[in-house]
């Protein structure tokens, strides 16, 4: 753990103390979600093709769509139009709770099952999206990384972090328009292209919006010869 991450622990701790940690839905003590608001986070009920967002059984992206710059499907658990997943997401994200990763990952992990493809996942390997590593030291944890751990521990699908790193300390993505994000991922990973040839991967983050990024990095293991590549997020915007 970096210096930097010590410190935002016992920051973390000392402010636990100071200020006790309440339900991000009803504001109950004792857990940043609590057991009765979990069910209430608002499912995406219907999975779309990431190309031109109509729907689509099981989140594949349609034939006519899908290229070698996009990936093959994606699944997502919660819609972040609905106020109380965006508060937790954001309270995940950018207040640095990580217990909630537990909590997400399970909801994501549901909606995997109803979809059918827990068995069919399990061939895969997870990647979870890499951060940059001056953004990764100013949080001090990689929010994919710990929904992938949660998914590997859980399922028990083999993880990968190290497959592909961010080589280029880009700009956040939420305030850029379409083309913009494209320009902004220019370049902005690097792959180790040996571990990738025949393989199948299944892409972890936690809000897709456009899918810039994750169809950057399908196009990235595409071009190393990637059999396939899915990707599963906690919530879609």
């Amino acid at each position: 753990m970096s210096v930097i991450s010590q410190f935002k622990t016992l920051g973390q701790f000392i402010f636990d103390l100071v200020f006790p940690i309440n339900c991000a839905g009803c504001g109950r003590e004792g857990r940043y979600l609590c057991a009765a608001c979990l069910p209430k986070l608002k499912k995406f009920d219907n999975q779309i093709c990431i190309v031109c967002r109509q729907p689509s059984p099981y989140g594949k992206t349609h034939t006519g769509c899908v290229s070698k710059n996009t990936i093959d499907g994606i699944v997502s658990a919660l819609s972040y139009k609905d106020p109380l997943v965006k508060r937790v997401i954001e309270l995940f994200k950018y207040k640095f709770i990580q217990e909630l990763s537990e909590d997400l990952a399970a909801a994501l992990l549901n909606e995997i099952s109803a979809q059918g493809l827990g068995d069919y996942f399990r061939e895969f390997i997870l990647i979870p999206v890499p951060l940059h590593k001056k953004r990764f030291n100013w949080r001090g944890f990689n929010q994919a990384e710990l929904l992938a751990a949660s998914l590997a521990k859980i399922n028990g699908i083999e993880t990968n972090t190290d497959l592909i790193i961010r080589s280029k300390n880009t700009k956040p993505q939420t305030k850029l328009s379409a083309t913009e994000r494209k320009q902004n991922l220019t370049d902005a990973f690097r792959e180790q292209a040996a571990q990738i040839a025949g393989k199948k991967f299944l892409l972890v983050d936690d809000v897709v919006t456009t899918g810039a990024t994750l169809n950057e990095l399908a196009k990235l293991l595409k071009k190393s010869k990637a059999q396939e590549v899915w990707a599963v997020t906690v919530a879609h915007g």
